[in-house]
């Protein structure tokens, strides 16, 4: 039977302290890392894109609904006629009658079209957005704001040396009814025959920092130069992985089917004012609009001064790390990465078993009580959210199932996740040892990434990663355990936060575990954090089961780390007390006014 001394030992309460406060600055680095940046000056250069010039166009664009085939669709189509001959160009219009049999839609369509020529023969590159409205909103993010940043981003190209490929800005009508602007452009336009690469611009909200969320098969080159044009650029192979299996559609779906590669980004965050009469330019966030337009200007001088002939390559991982930018790499190398994980998380288990540190029949019992957390948390919170929907009739209104004060509630959940997950941690570490409970845990996820990585390659990063830097470092302490008598550590001044790791021979030796346990918690925290609010904002508290799953998954990973901060009672009833603290405020700020209007619904039968 093993004992308390047979496991990692607890942190003093001053090293428990440094270990809580590198895991807030992880974490606050995560949520940072997905906020736009700050807008250029008033008077920024002329070479730059301006979110303070754009939104003069934004104001002009979208003050009013604008739907296909309304006057003032007409009014804002000839807004756009006249910018771009302000510019020195020479706009079309293309006027088509659409029919899409098998969406059973049809309109005439009135699309705006300007290129720019550039110095060599080739392939052209597209720059789009759609000009039209919803019937029940002025369409100033949806899609105004795209409009007007490449209108911003053609007056800032206009300054610098032409590009050496044409670039081609498309202005699509009807996005709203059926995509029929963009279909019209690749079956009738002949520019469409000539374009290399399409970047497509959307909003599905009003704020927030700007993502690319969908590419097409084949996109190793596109990720390759979106990493060079634009090296801090939003963006994860999981997106694109569960977007391709959604039925959602936007003008990138029909260049997608007429073979053009291409690269969709959107902001996704104030859903509550998608398709609302609230999507008005007053509540446009100009950081998100500055970020839009700063990653659309790189773009186009990259992908604008390169050959697109032939861009279709294998697909490829990739995901945005604070600090570290877009990492990516061959989706051949799953496979690979997988087994090398399989073998040093064999290797690490073996010398666990051998060492007496576990015990197989606990990892398994780990094994099969983990999903069964999973299972319990996210019907729990799922049930909570029903409760809250219950004590706020109010909140039935929302067409889209999010809420003005929804942010709220991201961190109510969050925090009593967290105190209910020390809390049960501590009932289990009553007969499994934290270490063992670590290990059924590291297995579940190592399932996980075997899943993932045949069905959902783009998202096996999500669990190799933080899994495999577990894995190391725990491999790291238990092979020096066995093998050396650390002195070298010691020497090394390495004894700031120490613990005791068993030796084969029961002698304690000091090394610094606490220190290495956080380090291989950074990929995990680092990955996670942006994820877990980035689910948040897409799925909407409606879908908050999902959403904790992959929060308990990160703290199941975190486990060694728990146990080494130790003071749980603490962090138990601390969570608990920000997390209601943070509900309260939620139920505080559920009212309407102004500026958070009540929604409406009216069905026609």
């Amino acid at each position: 039977m093993l004992n308390k001394h047979q496991s990692l030992q607890n942190a003093s309460p001053k090293q428990a302290i440094i270990l809580l406060i590198g895991v807030l600055i992880l974490v606050s680095i995560g949520v940072f890392h997905t906020f736009p940046p700050t807008p250029a000056s008033l008077s920024p250069s002329p070479s730059v894109f301006s979110s303070t010039r754009a939104m003069s166009h934004v104001w002009q664009i979208g003050s009013n609904p604008h739907p296909t085939g309304s006057l003032e669709n007409t009014k804002v189509r000839q807004y756009l006629v006249n910018q771009l001959k302000g510019l020195g160009l020479e706009p079309e219009i293309q006027s088509a009658l659409v029919i899409n049999p098998q969406k059973k839609q049809a309109g005439r369509i009135h699309n705006v079209l300007v290129r720019v020529s550039g110095t060599k023969p080739g392939k052209a590159l597209l720059l789009s957005a759609h000009y039209d409205s919803v019937h029940t909103g002025s369409g100033a993010a949806d899609d105004g704001a795209s409009v007007a940043a490449i209108l911003e981003t053609l007056r800032a190209i206009k300054t610098q040396l032409p590009l050496q490929n044409d670039l081609v800005c498309l202005f699509t009508d009807s996005e709203e009814t059926g995509l029929l602007g963009a279909q019209a452009f690749v079956e009738q336009h002949p520019w469409a025959k000539k374009v290399g690469l399409a970047l497509n611009f959307e909003y599905r909200g009003n704020r927030g920092a700007f993502m690319m969320f969908e590419t097409s098969q084949g996109n190793g080159k596109l990720i390759a130069g979106l990493a060079t044009a634009v090296p801090f650029s939003l963006a994860n192979s999981l997106m694109y992985e569960v977007y391709k299996r959604l039925p959602n559609d936007t003008d990138m779906t029909v260049f997608k089917q007429s073979g053009i590669p291409g690269m969709n980004f959107a902001a996704i965050e104030g859903y509550t004012h998608y398709h609302t009469p609230i999507d008005r330019p007053e509540f446009l966030d100009q950081n998100t609009l500055q970020h839009e337009g700063d990653i659309m200007l790189a773009l186009v001088k990259h992908f604008g001064n390169i050959p697109l002939t032939d861009l279709a390559s294998t697909d490829r991982v990739y995901f945005d790390v604070p600090g570290l930018g877009l990492v990516n790499y061959p989706v051949g190398w799953v496979f690979p990465l997988n087994v090398l994980l399989l073998i040093l998380f064999g290797a690490v288990l073996t010398v666990a078993l051998k060492t007496k540190v576990v015990r197989a029949s606990r990892i398994g019992a780990g094994i099969i009580t983990f999903p069964f957390i999973l299972i319990g948390f996210a019907l729990t919170n799922h049930f909570l959210w029903l409760a809250l929907r219950q004590l706020h009739p109010e909140y039935e209104s929302f067409i889209q199932g999010d809420t003005y004060n929804s942010h709220w509630y991201l961190l109510a959940f969050v925090f009593l996740n967290i105190g209910m997950f020390a809390y049960l941690q501590t009932c289990v570490c009553k007969w499994l040892q934290p270490i063992e409970f670590a290990f059924g845990i590291m297995a579940c996820w190592l399932i996980l990434l075997v899943v993932t990585s045949v069905w959902l390659p783009g998202a096996s990063f999500l669990f190799f990663w933080p899994l495999m830097a577990m894995q190391l470092v725990l491999g790291v302490l238990f092979s020096l355990g066995v093998d050396n008598p650390f002195s070298l550590w010691e020497k090394a001044g390495m004894r700031v936060l120490k613990s005791n790791i068993p030796h084969p021979a029961g002698k304690g030796v000091a090394i610094n575990s606490p220190m290495l346990i956080f380090l291989g918690s950074i990929p995990g925290i680092l990955l996670f954090t942006p994820l877990i609010r980035g689910l948040f904002i897409a799925l909407t508290p409606q879908m908050i089961a999902v959403v904790i799953v992959f929060l308990v998954l990160l703290l199941g990973l975190l486990t060694p780390l728990f146990e080494l901060i130790g003071q749980r009672k603490w962090i138990i009833k601390s969570s608990l007390l920000l997390g209601l603290t943070a509900l309260i405020a939620g139920s505080l700020t559920a009212g309407f006014d102004a500026d958070h209007p009540r929604q409406n619904t009216l069905f026609y039968a």
